[in-house]
């Protein structure tokens, strides 16, 4: 939750980690800065931008859990689902203030955690980062490019028997 075992699970998600861990580490991130910006706008009493902000973050990460085999994205996904659900709670009493922001800090940890050890778990299974499987996908894509441009300009080159 911005705080320092955030932004170093989030530097080694995007260092080792893969597609999955990298893309959970940008909106943490991006969650992360817009909610320091949204703290303090309330309208009529309530929170409502955080909120918005909250209900971004938790669309993102169940859509993220059905595109990905991974099994830490439902975890932090109920996480998130569990912190708007402390939201509604304030929204209904609002003597659940405090319980909702300490549900909001520990749970904030769960999730930082989670992405840390999701990464811990890739290198432990021996799985390759994203950074070496995204650039040995470009440079093979490119060494294709290239190879089928020579092949058409030597194609260009050889003299035609006449039929």
């Amino acid at each position: 939750m911005g705080s320092w075992l955030g932004f170093v699970a989030y530097a080694v998600a995007w260092h080792w980690g893969g597609r999955p861990e990298r893309f959970a580490a940008a909106v943490l991130l991006l969650h992360n800065l817009a909610a320091v910006i949204t703290f303090e706008w309330m309208i009529n009493g309530i929170h409502s931008p955080r909120m918005i902000v909250d209900g971004v973050r938790i669309l993102i990460f169940i859509w993220l859990c059905f595109r990905s085999n991974r099994w830490w994205l439902f975890v932090v996904a109920a996480a998130e689902v569990l912190m708007a659900g402390m939201d509604v709670a304030t929204l209904l009493d609002p003597s659940f203030y405090m319980a909702s922001a300490s549900a909001h800090v520990g749970l904030g940890y769960l999730a930082d955690l989670i992405v840390l050890f999701s990464v811990c778990e890739r290198v432990m299974a021996g799985e390759a980062p994203a950074r070496h499987a995204a650039w040995a996908r470009a440079n093979l894509a490119t060494t294709r490019r290239r190879n089928r441009k020579k092949a058409v300009a030597v194609r260009k080159r050889i003299p035609r028997l006449p039929a």
